[in-house]
């Protein structure tokens, strides 16, 4: 199997924060630092010319963030912002773009998901990802720490953009964009409906978060409890079978695309990185199918899938991930899932 370094980066290094580089006629990359583990998201920047400058996810809601765009962009700014999930990443800023005048693009799924999670309330977000935490195995430290934690995604965002000023972008629709004719892709499984760009001409893909080439893409069930099953108006069964549904669409486009993706250096590759993707997950579930021979809470799949210690943030993550592979086995048959004095565990059928 072709690993990630067998992948073509036509650029070896990223632009410097602050700063932009020139990708390919009329698209330039910024890169904006994070406070996290994953240490950097990529925006980007399409020129079209005079009102038609758009650009690409925000970063984190941050003064250095804020600092970084005045240095890039040098007092230019954009005539529309397009977001392209709900991730703090690519949306922290939405709401100020919003109020400074800037047309507004996104998914309807991914933003009311945005305006949803920000409307609750430091004590029921604690409450619920602490619940989440006690039903899945984790020790009370933890489910300490979350339930004081607060609302912690409203904590790195501006006030979200009313929803009534987006124009909605649905898969499969053609956009003029910063100059070019996009053919609009929704992605599933690390958000219910990420919007990424195609350029057929010039076969260009803004994948998002959907195809990393240096990361598998974090592909989540969300948090969820007994007493509120559906907690921001969002079920989605299965995310791991759209996240490779997705992946088997993406298929279709030429192997020699360009991809500009949300983290990592851009590449060629793509068909080569969607095998690798699908493997890593194929391997996963065989994982998780030998360890669940015996019962098993999400919490003791850490160890099969990750193998490390986790901060809080990745905490979430490795929840979410680990209940991903073992609810995609539950519904493909192969596992069941019972609860025993408030606990959740699998077992392979």
């Amino acid at each position: 199997m072709p690993s990630p370094l067998s992948l073509e980066y036509p650029v070896e290094l990223p632009p410097a924060p602050g700063t932009r580089i020139r990708l390919v006629d009329g698209i330039d990359w910024i890169y904006q630092p994070l406070p996290f583990r994953l240490n950097h998201v990529n925006c980007w920047w399409l020129d079209g010319g005079e009102g038609q400058c758009v650009q690409v996810d925000t970063g984190i809601a941050s003064d250095t963030t804020r600092k970084n765009w005045a240095q890039a962009l040098q007092g230019r700014q954009p005539d529309s912002l397009l977001v392209t999930h709900f991730h703090p990443d690519h949306s922290g800023l939405a709401g100020e773009y919003a109020r400074a005048g800037a047309s507004m693009l996104s998914s309807e799924i991914e933003m009311t998901l945005s305006e949803n999670i920000c409307s609750r309330s430091d004590a029921d977000f604690g409450h619920l990802y602490a619940e989440w935490y006690v039903q899945n195995g984790l020790d009370e430290e933890v489910v300490a720490t979350a339930r004081t934690a607060g609302n912690v995604y409203r904590k790195i965002m501006s006030e979200p953009a009313p929803l009534d000023v987006f124009t909605w972008l649905a898969h499969d629709q053609p956009v003029s964009l910063g100059g070019r004719t996009w053919r609009v892709l929704h992605g599933a499984g690390h958000a219910p409906a990420m919007v990424m760009l195609f350029d057929e001409t010039e076969k260009l893909l803004i994948a998002a978060d959907q195809v990393l080439p240096g990361i598998t893409p974090n592909v989540s069930a969300g948090a969820r409890s007994l007493a509120e099953p559906v907690p921001f108006g969002l079920h989605e069964p299965d995310p791991l079978q759209r996240f490779l549904d997705t992946l088997h669409e993406l298929r279709k486009l030429p192997s020699d695309t360009l991809v500009l993706p949300s983290h990592g250096l851009p590449f060629r590759g793509l068909h080569a990185r969607l095998d690798q993707l699908c493997a890593h997950h194929e391997t996963r579930l065989v994982l998780v199918k030998e360890a669940c021979a015996e019962p098993k809470t999400a919490a003791e799949l850490f160890a099969v899938l990750f193998g490390k210690r986790m901060d809080a943030q990745q905490m979430a993550f490795a929840l979410g991930e680990s209940l991903a592979h073992a609810d995609h086995l539950v519904a493909q048959g192969e596992m069941q899932c019972a609860e025993e004095g408030g606990v959740w565990r699998y077992t392979c059928v």
